[in-house]
């Protein structure tokens, strides 16, 4: 098969987001991809930082990181190539937003900073993704890439959704990106497609931030634990994560042998 390019979400698609582990499958099947030499790329809601203190970017020799649903995209030695800030004067909405609710802010910029001490919302969205929660500091007005608003599962973020140029993508856990108004990762990917001079790609994902990448792609697998708006979008559903479902899509795609 011609050279391909490949975009993979971490969570719930490469890693098992209940026990946080990699199936030895899918670890397996990124070292052939790669072998055979395709591009493997990233393509996460987490920040860099995250990605690489899950350890994710070992896995492979990855050729790009896609962060913060894209808003931030680094070449394989982790050198940014492109970034799209937030506007600041939303981002300072979204602060007042969360004072109001008296709820910490998550803000991901040069640097990660916490706007208010964190509560029990924080915490499980830590845990959740296995991560350090950042030190608290007042905002400085530096370009934000992406920010993460907190509440009780089903909550609805509705004193975000209101805030101009921003989106909120609500997650698995106690958390919600809070992005660019009308980004996603599939505006991203168009980057990457640009810098490699390629025309589509092949997607893997499971969550609402998935949504538009695999509607996009050439071919967009959707997991069998994704959520069902993701597997409205996918041209197919394959297995769990859990179930080898990244090993059996490659099978499937002739992309690796057994």
């Amino acid at each position: 098969m011609n050279r391909q390019i490949l975009f993979f979400d971490i969570d719930g698609t490469l890693v098992d987001s209940t026990t946080h582990i990699v199936p030895a499958s899918t670890a397996a099947a990124l070292q052939r991809l790669k072998k055979a030499g395709h591009i493997l790329c990233i393509s996460t809601g987490r920040s860099l930082q995250s990605v690489t203190d899950g350890h994710f970017d070992e896995l492979v020799d990855w050729d790009i990181f896609l962060c913060n649903n894209g808003q931030a995209i680094y070449d394989h030695e982790k050198k940014l190539l492109h970034m799209t800030p937030i506007p600041r004067e939303s981002v300072e909405a979204c602060i007042q937003a969360a004072e109001q609710q008296e709820s910490p802010l998550l803000i991901m910029g040069r640097k990660q900073i916490l706007t208010r001490e964190p509560n029990e919302y924080v915490i499980t969205s830590a845990e959740f993704f296995k991560e350090s929660i950042p030190e608290v500091e007042a905002y400085d007005g530096s370009d934000v890439i992406m920010m993460i608003a907190y509440g009780p599962m089903g909550y609805t973020y509705e004193e975000y959704t209101a805030i101009h140029s921003v989106d909120v993508l609500i997650g698995q856990s106690t958390y919600a990106d809070v992005v660019l108004k009308g980004f996603s990762k599939a505006i991203g990917i168009r980057y990457v497609l640009d810098h490699f001079q390629m025309q589509d790609y092949l997607a893997f994902g499971d969550s609402l931030n998935d949504v538009e990448m695999l509607q996009h792609a050439r071919i967009g697998v959707a997991m069998g634990n994704a959520h069902e708006e993701a597997k409205r979008s996918a041209n197919f559903i394959t297995k769990d994560v859990a179930e080898d479902g990244i090993y059996h899509a490659l099978l499937q795609l002739k992309l690796i042998d057994m």
